[in-house]
């Protein structure tokens, strides 16, 4: 059974809605061989996929139970149909974004609920050469995306730094060169909803706004002091820092006092050039992006578990890239102090899942219009 059925058989009548919606530019093609044209009538037009995911992310946040719910139904099930039925009956009300959660969904606007079975099924969040992930060095990441450039299908590539680094994102390769689009959001920092938006006024509030002050990561630092210095230290009593934590003053410093002139400065490095849903120009992707995230990757991987000082250079293209700092790091402490400490069993790597979708840029937008109305029906509270 297709996914198509299944949507029919889970809620006949939306199915109905969402079917003749993404037939709606074949109906007109219909009408039009036999009626005469209304020059006042504007052409209907089936939503871009873009389009859709822009109108889905201000329920980022909701949406952030979909990884979990796919991970789980994808475990008990025996086949990609099991998979998707029990997916029709998932209902959405989860509470705080995060970059994995969000790519989780967007890539579902794009590939649907089938392709993304096998995935689910064996990736284990870290290590995702089961699923179909590879692993790349930064020097191949030019070859490996010229290799599919100026194809005539959109491709979809599942981006992430992990073992040791923690991050991921969506890139959307338009079809015939048309260039590069970035999804993202960063858990504790801004939403999809802040890096599509077109402007970022009246986005920022600290606990609960599209942008805000990274309270977890302050709770959890705030534990760790405590632990470390038998309820002693915290963000507010550095002054009892044991003599083995002092080195590490500048970072929880840093920590303690983010706020929203921070928050706002480091959004903007990545925002203005590579987000508000911006498309890149093959030139911009190929010579500053690409460029950018190999130095990442290259960094990463030499100096995995090794105590040198942290780059300012690193830093500073982390933020340019991913729009907040790397919580794990600060410039010129030493490489690990907080990797090793949290993460000494894994080994940092670069991973990337492409997903080849159709060459008819119809059949494209239909697709996503019906899995993105499948996700809007899912949310709890839409």
């Amino acid at each position: 059974m297709s996914t198509r059925e299944l949507y029919e058989k889970w809620e006949p009548g939306r199915a109905l809605t969402v079917l003749t919606i993404a037939a709606m530019p074949l109906c007109f093609s219909l009408v039009a061989c036999n009626t005469p044209p209304d020059p006042a009538t504007p052409p209907s037009e089936t939503p871009t996929c873009y389009e859709r995911i822009r109108e889905l992310s201000v329920h980022d946040r909701e949406l952030s139970s979909r990884a979990d719910h796919k991970r789980q139904a994808a475990q008990a099930a025996q086949s990609s149909e099991e998979f998707v039925s029990a997916m029709l009956g998932s209902r959405e009300d989860g509470e705080a974004f995060a970059c994995g959660l969000t790519r989780a969904w967007v890539t579902e606007v794009f590939e649907g609920l089938e392709l993304q079975y096998s995935e689910y099924k064996h990736d284990n969040g870290i290590d995702g050469s089961q699923a179909g992930y590879r692993v790349f060095r930064g020097d191949e990441l030019h070859g490996f995306f010229q290799s599919h450039a100026r194809r005539a299908e959109t491709v979809i590539y599942h981006v992430r730094h992990t073992g040791t680094e923690d991050h991921v994102f969506t890139v959307e390769q338009l079809p015939r060169g048309q260039g590069y689009r970035i999804y993202q959001s960063y858990i504790g920092a801004y939403s999809l909803n802040a890096w599509l938006s077109s402007s970022t006024a009246g986005l920022f509030e600290a606990d609960t706004g599209e942008l805000m002050v990274w309270r977890g990561l302050q709770a959890t630092v705030d534990q760790v002091l405590a632990q470390l210095s038998g309820g002693q230290a915290s963000l507010d009593n550095l002054d009892a820092l044991p003599d083995e934590l002092k080195f590490a003053r500048p970072y929880y410093e840093y920590v303690r006092d983010y706020d929203e002139a921070k928050v706002l400065a480091n959004f903007d490095r990545a925002w203005e050039r590579y987000g508000r849903g911006r498309v890149l120009t093959e030139a911009e992707f190929f010579d500053d992006y690409l460029v950018k995230l190999a130095r990442l990757e290259e960094y990463f991987r030499r100096n995995d578990h090794l105590s040198d000082p942290f780059p300012k250079e690193i830093w500073d293209t982390w933020i340019e890239l991913h729009a907040s700092p790397n919580s794990l790091h600060f410039p010129e402490l030493p490489n690990d102090f907080v990797t090793d400490m949290l993460l000494a069993d894994r080994n940092y790597r670069l991973e990337i899942l492409d997903v080849v979708l159709s060459a008819n840029d119809g059949a494209v937008k239909a697709a996503c219009s019906v899995n993105a109305n499948l996700l809007d029906a899912s949310l709890v509270d839409p």
